[in-house]
């Protein structure tokens, strides 16, 4: 019972949380969509920043460039959506 109680408030209080999704409005937007489909569902970010992700390309990791779109949520914690030739790679809570 306490490791659970641990784990939870790990995840509770970690800086970045990955998510799968999150939703716009009424839409939601999903890893793997186009950065044309999170434009259209969300609207543009409130800032873009440019980071390096490794990545593992036929058995050799490779650093290649990502941009980061930041969207901010009324009440909530602001959302990072990572974009990599024009798909949505990645969504976290920051």
């Amino acid at each position: 019972m306490h490791k659970l109680l641990l784990v939870i408030l790990i995840l509770v209080f970690s800086g970045n949380v990955v998510a799968g999704s999150f939703r716009c409005g009424r839409s939601l937007v999903k890893v793997g969509e186009s950065n044309n489909a999170l434009i259209k569902k969300c609207g543009n970010p409130v800032r873009k920043y440019s980071s390096k992700e490794t990545v593992n390309e036929r058995g050799h990791s490779v650093q290649v460039g990502v941009s980061n779109w930041v969207y901010e949520r009324n009440g909530k914690k602001d959302m990072i959506v990572s974009i990599r030739s024009g798909a949505v790679v990645k969504i976290q809570v920051d």
